[in-house]
């Protein structure tokens, strides 16, 4: 029992190395595509009412949907979301030529806001473009500008708490949309690496040296603590994302794991023509096949496998190095004095 024990120690340690890679391809991905900026402008459009509906045939709105997933809304024609982002007080939050900024402060928002819909500010020209309240956004505004009874600070109390709750539920759609991206890159890494848990599994109970390995460096183990955003440009946070990623899959192919793939070289040789026999010499061109590790044998087994490993760096690494620590103290042998969590 307590060697099988030892197995879940060693799969967790295992889980948190791959969950680590799978954070730092997904890190590289979202600030690549500048998602969280992506996913800010798509919630204030909503909030705006200038997020488009998803309408055609149900291909068609899958499409849009997953688009909008990736945060590639289709947001050209929100004219008053594009006119507060181009705001200085907003435009100003990202270097020039950047992407959107990732953050917005709720007393920015506000200002920028009625500057926006009043032009220079004054309560009489934002009461004007608020009047006509057939449209979305001045049925939202118009009540709460009456309940402030034309009071700009009051007004703006109100636009900041309705645009934390919209930004609560953007935040719940960029965690949604990060664990499906997670789950995606896991099984892509999963695939490329040969990740076959159940094949690790089986190695493992072959194996009681490598797991003892294993489990003595969960218990030594300590991740770094996470750092805070630094004032850093976009550019050198995605150097820092590199080089860390780059650090994280050496760390992970260092473990003398029964991963990868069987690599072999085949070359064939071929006989010169007739005319050259006098001067008779072989050549050949070598081919380059992969195949499946001795024991992985069914396919579909080994894609399960490969399912289950995406399904753990889904979870992230903060989960599994949480369980490591539980799992020794249920063990009976915990962390050394003085030694991080």
């Amino acid at each position: 029992m307590l060697g099988m024990f030892d197995i879940i120690i060693a799969m967790i340690f295992i889980y948190a190395f791959f969950a680590s890679l799978v954070s730092g391809v997904n890190e590289l991905i979202v600030q690549v595509l500048a998602m969280r900026g992506r996913v800010l402008f798509e919630g204030i459009a909503m909030m705006l009412g200038e997020l488009p509906r998803d309408t055609g045939s149900w291909i068609v709105r899958e499409f849009k949907i997953a688009k909008r997933k990736l945060g590639f809304a289709d947001t050209h024609h929100a004219q008053r979301t594009n006119a507060l982002f181009a705001h200085p007080l907003i435009d100003t939050l990202s270097p020039p030529g950047s992407s959107r900024p990732s953050y917005i402060s709720p007393k920015t928002f506000s200002m920028a806001l009625i500057y926006v819909l009043s032009i220079d500010g004054s309560v009489e020209n934002l009461r004007k473009s608020l009047e006509d309240r057939s449209k979305p956004l001045n049925k939202l505004l118009g009540p709460m500008l009456d309940e402030a009874k034309d009071n700009l600070d009051a007004f703006k109390m109100k636009v900041e708490e309705h645009y934390n709750a919209v930004m609560d539920r953007a935040s719940g759609w960029y965690k949604r949309r990060t664990q499906f991206m997670m789950f995606f890159v896991g099984l892509i890494l999963a695939g490329c690496l040969n990740v076959d848990s159940i094949y690790i599994v089986q190695q493992l109970q072959k194996n009681p040296e490598q797991v003892q390995k294993l489990v003595a460096a969960a218990a030594e183990y300590s991740p770094a603590s996470e750092q805070g955003e630094s004032a850093a440009d976009e550019q050198e946070k995605l150097i820092q994302t590199i080089r860390e990623l780059n650090i994280k899959t050496d760390e992970f192919r260092n473990m003398g794991l029964p991963i990868g793939w069987s690599i072999a070289r085949e070359t064939a040789y071929m006989q010169p023509e007739a005319e050259h026999i006098s001067g008779a010499f072989a050549h050949g061109e070598s081919d380059i096949t992969f195949s499946l590790l001795p024991g992985q044998k069914s396919m579909m087994l080994v894609f399960i496998g490969w399912l289950a490993t995406a399904l753990a760096g889904a979870l992230g690494a903060p989960f599994w190095f949480d369980a490591i620590s539980k799992a020794f103290a249920v063990r009976g042998s915990g962390r050394k004095p003085g030694e991080s969590n």
